[in-house]
């Protein structure tokens, strides 16, 4: 860590800025489904039912319950700035492992620390990766997912990790049930093998592990069975695939209408939003110009086998967002380091040189962590 602070001071500066700046959020109140998310956790703790404003609701249960594990009734502020902190530790822990899996793409070590940078420096990164919002978490299993999944040689601890990365992932977003195609193609050749070598023990053993870590999920998916067929539902994610013509939720992922749930038109048009610091701003010429480039990248790339798992698990989730009638640029967050990585490989490319990729990183990496400081101001200014 001394050695990369001293041989990147000028990087470290905007990554501890942006790190600093991501805690103004403990000071701030909670909003918008922070608020659901603390009524949930407040009624798993005291009436113990997972229940929204009196009625059962089935909300993904990963950070409810994570802030019921950090509740307290002397002062639930306290529960909430711990949960808080817990979040900017899976982010942590998910930069950690997406520098890993760089690392093993054989990339140029100051092409990775520029990734990371705009990825740690990212305006949205910074908001949302303390807030109590499920982003920090898809982000930590997310890479560590991906990580494992690319190894070249798997092992029966890589496949546990797998699959538990796999299954918080689904309770902490259902869309990523996509990503489960993906585990089939990973592991078939890895079950064939073992069946071929007559290796039974450490089938039966795969099985019951496997089958312990799937009890959780399954008695979830019981529970959401069951009050999704009841008349009587608070809060629901299924509520956008009730009573919808069958294209509806489809046409609102793309961004062609505005689904009835949100207040603006999401979907492809708001994918520049992800990277311009612009509260609501959309357009599909710049959107689809930045889809296509990162898409394009990944094509250039497509005989590096080791890219092309994480290629998949993006197309497929972002299918999956666009099939669920979504795509808020928080939704995409996680996937940020995998945008940017395409973009680079389209940008080298057209510019083969490496170190003009490096300069505007540092450029756009500056511009951000300027209007983080700005953003520290004008915050604490209201608060004072």
């Amino acid at each position: 860590m001394k050695d990369f602070i001293q041989k990147n001071k000028f990087i470290s500066l905007l990554i501890i800025i942006s790190l600093i700046s991501s805690l103004r959020n403990l000071f701030l109140p909670l909003f918008g489904d922070e608020k659901t998310y603390a009524n949930i956790a407040n009624n798993i703790i005291v009436f113990g039912q997972y229940f929204h404003n009196g009625q059962p609701t089935t909300v993904t249960p990963s950070l409810p319950f994570l802030m019921a594990l950090f509740y307290t009734k002397i002062d639930p502020t306290i529960g909430f700035v711990i949960t808080k902190l817990a979040n900017l530790g899976f982010i942590i822990l998910g930069v950690k492992f997406l520098y890993k899996f760089l690392k093993d793409l054989n990339l140029n070590d100051l092409v990775v620390t520029i990734v990371l940078l705009l990825t740690i420096v990212n305006n949205n990164f910074v908001l949302w990766s303390t807030l109590l919002y499920p982003e920090s978490i898809l982000f930590c299993f997310f890479w560590i997912f991906i990580y494992y999944l690319n190894k070249s040689k798997i092992a029966r601890r890589d496949i546990l990790l797998i699959t538990a990365s796999f299954l918080i992932l689904i309770l902490t977003r259902y869309v990523f049930a996509v990503l489960g195609l993906l585990i089939m193609i990973k592991l078939y050749p890895f079950l064939m093998d073992l069946i071929r070598s007559k290796r039974y023990k450490l089938i039966s053993q795969l099985a019951l592990y496997l089958g312990l870590m799937l009890i959780p999920v399954l008695l979830w998916f019981k529970y959401v069975y069951y009050i999704e067929s009841e008349n009587e539902i608070g809060l629901s994610y299924f509520n956008r695939f009730k009573d919808r013509e069958p294209f509806y939720n489809i046409k609102a992922g793309l961004g062609l209408i505005k689904h009835a749930e949100v207040n603006n038109i999401n979907g492809i048009p708001a994918f520049i939003s992800l990277f311009v610091p612009m509260t609501g701003l959309r357009s599909w010429i710049f959107s689809l110009v930045l889809i296509i480039s990162f898409i394009s990248g990944f094509l250039i790339q497509f005989k590096n086998k080791s890219n092309r798992f994480l290629f998949f698990a993006v197309l497929l989730v972002m299918g999956g967002l666009v099939f669920a009638g979504t795509g808020f640029s928080r939704y995409w967050l996680f996937m940020l380091p995998a945008y940017i990585l395409g973009f680079y490989y389209f940008f080298q490319k057209l510019i083969p040189e490496k170190k003009y990729f490096i300069q505007i990183g540092k450029i756009l990496a500056l511009i951000y962590v300027v209007n983080e400081i700005r953003l520290n101001f004008v915050i604490f200014t209201e608060l004072l």
